[in-house]
């Protein structure tokens, strides 16, 4: 079994002050149940499998088919139940909004499959692609379809793709613990905004396409967020006009993010994958081979040629090989976000927003806004020391520009102003993909605040009696709404800077 499928089976602690269910069933379980998303796993099963002694699939062709049809089948039915088109359970009053059963259902989905035996031979790259597509369909990365044209009565269409991310910090499998719980406003988001349409101040209609990335290293490194984006990037009538990024991020903000870094860390992903170890600072400069990830059958596979530190876009997009030799400027060491940032963070975006129990920010309205002008680096790209430049710390309007400094030409990226995890590294590949096709389009990175907040603690932090068997809970709840509607907020805000265009 998979690392990420161990989690299936794992239980929260029975732990807190108001603990009254002592339910063991497996966290994945519940949630998929109160969503109605327990179905979805055993009919992917079935469909491979067969049922009655009957044989459902028979060759490549088909399973690849039906592997895509199933995983299209899964983002449809998260997208309409988070937008209010499909239907409860029986007796659920469990939240439209989560997006936890995705993830969930996917899992299940990931496990059927790789067990599954075939009365017909399958290659490894057969077997590997098909893993491949499930994950792309059951993320919407091929459900995109932004429109030609103007809308119907003329109005102009303006292109928006966002993405969001999987939930993640979910913990050692097999040991329960409350990181089981977490969900990630920026899939929500996601799932949320898949579809919609805005009426914008100039009449024009923001249409907004939405895909979700994994929380592991090996899917970026074969391409797959360049492969969703980058159709949309190309000249033509459905050419994108902005693109966003968006995961979690700190406690109480939202984040616009200034430079993105092309490093990630020595974090591991939902896998358990670690390319870049703690303990020694893999200088991106320094050759240490370590291998080849897998291709599938769309994809070549990749050499890492370093410590596996330093992000690399795939060839395909980027036009040359940035991997080896290993070249300091190309990709650059840091690319910019180009938001528009001034009229993100006047602080119009929280009107309206209830503000979550427990949440501190400015104003009595939703979440504070700042330009996160933050990064660490490199001085000399062969020596391991680093220097780390602050934030600004201006929240809700604009920082006097003299005190923004970029990040030094001769330098190496350590850090972007998101950090050195995969939100960063979506940043980075998304931008830098913006430049390789020389669009002046928005596009840049919105780290949101942190949504995992149940009760328990002092009044000042939300109050309420801890249980950490629950799997939701008021505080929980209205974190996940506010965080989403803000979003929504800045999205438009987004919008309206392209009727200046």
């Amino acid at each position: 079994m998979a690392y990420e499928e161990r989690r299936l089976d794992t239980p929260l602690p029975n732990t807190g002050a108001n603990v009254t269910t002592n339910d063991t069933t497996p966290i994945a379980t519940r949630i998929l149940q109160a969503t109605g998303f327990d179905t979805f796993g055993p009919a992917f099963a079935t469909a491979l499998c067969g049922a009655n002694g009957r044989t459902e699939v028979t060759s490549y062709d088909q399973a690849l088919a039906m592997v895509k049809s199933k995983g299209t089948e899964l983002w449809r039915a998260a997208v309409d139940r988070v937008q209010g088109r499909r239907a409860q359970p029986a007796g659920s009053t469990y939240p439209r909004s989560d997006d936890r059963m995705l993830y969930w259902a996917r899992v299940q989905m990931t496990k059927a499959l790789r067990q599954w035996k075939p009365s017909f031979a399958l290659t490894d790259v057969q077997k590997e692609e098909l893993q491949w597509q499930l994950e792309r369909h059951s993320r919407g990365q091929l459900d995109i379809n932004l429109p030609e044209g103007n809308a119907p009565g003329g109005a102009k269409y303006r292109r928006m793709i966002m993405s969001g991310f999987d939930t993640f910090t979910l913990g050692v499998p097999g040991t329960p613990n409350t990181g089981l719980r977490n969900g990630n406003p920026s899939g929500a988001t996601a799932l949320e905004m898949d579809g919609r349409e805005f009426t914008l101040s100039d009449g024009s209609i923001l249409h907004v396409e939405s895909y979700i990335l994994p929380v592991s290293y090996d899917p970026f490194n074969l391409g797959m967020q360049e492969d969703t984006i980058g159709p949309y990037f190309r000249p033509g009538p459905k050419r994108v006009d902005a693109s966003i990024t968006i995961s979690q991020g700190s406690a109480n903000v939202f984040n616009i993010e200034a430079f993105n870094g092309r490093f990630h860390g020595p974090s591991a992903g939902n896998d358990g994958k670690i390319y870049c170890p703690a303990g020694n600072e893999r200088l991106p400069s320094t050759v240490l081979p370590i291998g080849t990830i897998s291709g599938t059958a769309g994809v070549d596979p990749i050499t890492l040629p370093n410590s596996g530190c330093d992000v690399y876009p795939p060839v395909r997009w980027l036009g040359y090989q940035s991997a080896n030799p290993w070249m300091k400027d190309f990709p650059p060491q840091f690319s910019n976000g180009t938001l528009p940032v001034p009229a993100m963070v006047t602080g119009s975006s929280r009107s309206g927003v209830i503000r979550p129990p427990g949440a501190t920010s400015q104003g009595t309205e939703g979440f504070d806004v700042t330009w996160h002008t933050n990064y660490t680096y490199f001085p000399d790209c062969t020596q391991p020391a680093t220097v780390s430049v602050p934030s600004n710390g201006v929240m809700n309007s604009m920082p006097d520009l003299a005190t923004v400094a970029p990040p030094p030409a001769t330098s190496c990226a350590r850090q972007g102003g998101g950090g050195d995890y995969l939100s960063n590294e979506s940043a980075y590949r998304n931008t830098v993909l913006r430049d390789v096709f020389a669009l002046d389009i928005p596009a840049g990175h919105i780290h949101v605040p942190v949504m995992t907040n149940f009760f328990g603690g002092t009044t000042a932090t939300g109050g309420g009696t801890r249980n950490d068997n629950a799997i939701t809970d008021a505080r929980f709840e209205a974190y996940r709404t506010a965080i989403v509607q803000q979003t929504k907020n800045l999205l438009v805000i987004i919008g309206n800077s392209l009727t200046f265009r």
